[in-house]
């Protein structure tokens, strides 16, 4: 019952994800609403990235 469940998006749907929403925010935000959104982005994948690759160490 404690085994880890896998992430079905693969890394090539996550990176594809990342530069959709940073295109988002630099067509549609300006300059401060994109730098505080690109390190809110940064953030949120770098923890969900090692939430999903922590077992291979």
């Amino acid at each position: 019952m404690t085994e880890n469940i896998k992430s079905a998006i693969p890394t090539w749907a996550m990176i594809a994800i990342f530069v959709v929403i940073l295109c988002l925010l630099a067509i549609f935000g300006d300059l401060f609403t994109f730098i505080l959104g690109l390190l809110i982005e940064i953030l949120v994948f770098a923890i969900g990235y090692n939430e999903n690759h922590q077992d291979h160490h």
